[in-house]
């Protein structure tokens, strides 16, 4: 159980700092690339300022040309306000056609902010209108700066990113399982104290019990003439008391046998189909008129455990069945699959609400509406224990006032 717990908090812990650290790092990858950005735009800004007047000056040359200049940072179109290349520098020969393109069929009369991959290379680009002298819009100038450089950079940080997140995870999961393992030592020290008291005092109350109900028996058979009815009534109700306690010590031995790993299953070749005909044919003889019970049990289906156990965990679930269903219905199924047999115990009774659903197989637990009922609080609690002793997983879902179903589901293999 410690050990499980210690898995579920190192889990925990993993993928809390996993979900912190993937968002932190998503925050600053974002952050640098608009950064990054940001600066490379004020850089083509003061660009634009240099070379906006060249639309005046090469305006009314008959050859319109571009010159190729592969070792400049920054290139540059300029068009006038009817998309007309007037003159431009670019470092990537050919590269003004894909430009043209995308800005084609764009509003150039206000400034605009691309991004362009070409030919194995990004590009940022910046499109500003061009004012005349009383603030008409005579064209409008592209230009643009490489960035495959910053562009492989930020590949190459989203992998080192990845990396590290994988590496401190692994890591804050090895160094949250020792700590919590740290922190359960006095926990599971208290609880091995506890479990061993339960242990010795069901084991020291035994003997003082089985000598108490010998005493009544001894009372009752030789003082039974001088006896009044009032004390006859009082020797009848001391022992029905002392064969509630000795189930009591019965079941809290079960337990802490379970605990301890102490308990003697026996294994020898059930045959579960017959074991529940039987019983749901006892079962349903002691149901009410207003509870009608139904059975959907497939046949020639053999389990291997201990009959004892398993006929027990039957009557545990069929009983708190009965106890929780007034008028209704109950049903017991039993399946076979590849790889389990599954066992329902199913009934329309007045259900568990979602406060008390996750702790009804806990020792002792009793729901507001349960402790107005006879039983212990131990009977969940022993069929999860029989349960587990034959490696099998235990399931409950319920509505409060739509019913409870319980699922049993042991391991099976399919012989050839």
């Amino acid at each position: 159980m410690f050990n499980q717990t210690r898995k579920k908090l190192s889990a925990f812990y993993a993928i809390c700092f996993f979900i912190f650290f993937i968002g932190f790092l998503i925050i600053l990858y974002f952050a640098l690339v608009q950064l990054m950005e940001h600066q490379q735009l004020d850089e083509l800004e003061t660009y634009y300022a240099e070379e906006a007047h060249d639309l005046f000056e090469h305006l009314d040359e008959h050859e319109k040309k571009i010159n190729y200049e592969p070792n400049q940072t920054y290139f540059y179109y300029i068009y006038t306000h009817d998309h007309t290349f007037v003159h431009g520098d670019e470092t990537v020969k050919g590269l003004y056609k894909e430009v043209e393109s995308l800005f084609q069929s764009e509003d150039v009369s206000k400034q605009l902010v691309k991004r362009l991959e070409w030919d194995s290379n990004h590009f940022l680009l910046l499109s500003k209108p061009i004012k005349g002298q009383q603030n008409s819009f005579e064209g409008y100038i592209i230009l643009g700066k490489t960035v495959t450089s910053q562009h492989h950079f930020f590949q190459k940080m989203i992998w080192l990113f990845i990396v590290l997140i994988c590496v401190f995870t692994v890591l804050l999961g090895l160094i949250s399982y020792f700590m919590a393992g740290k922190a359960m030592i006095p926990i599971q020290q208290t609880f091995e104290k506890q479990k061993k008291f339960v242990s010795d005092a069901s084991h020291e109350l035994r003997t003082p019990l089985s000598i108490f109900y010998s005493s009544l028996d001894i009372l009752e058979a030789d003082e039974i003439e001088n006896l009044s009815p009032f004390g006859k009534e009082l020797i009848t109700d001391l022992k029905e008391e002392a064969e509630i306690m000795k189930d009591l010590l019965e079941k809290l031995l079960f337990l802490a046998r379970h605990d301890q790993n102490r308990l003697e299953i026996k294994r020898e070749t059930i045959h579960l189909s017959e074991m529940l005909e039987n019983i749901s044919e006892k079962f349903e003889r002691t149901l009410s008129k207003s509870v009608t019970f139904h059975s959907e049990i497939e046949k020639n289906i053999q389990f291997t455990g201990d009959s004892k156990s398993i006929n027990e965990l039957i009557y545990i679930l069929l009983e708190n069945a009965s106890q929780y269903t007034q008028q209704g219905s109950i049903t017991m199924r039993l399946k076979r699959t590849d790889s389990a047999i599954k066992m329902f115990v199913e009934d329309t009774g007045m259900g568990i609400s979602k406060e008390d659903l996750p702790f009804i197989f806990d020792r002792f637990y009793r729901s507001d509406i349960a402790r107005k009922r006879d039983g212990s609080g131990l009977g969940l609690s022993i069929a999860k224990a029989i349960v587990e002793e034959h490696n099998g997983v235990i399931q409950v879902q319920s509505e409060l006032g739509k019913g409870t179903s319980f699922c049993i589901e042991f391991p099976f293999e399919k012989k050839a």
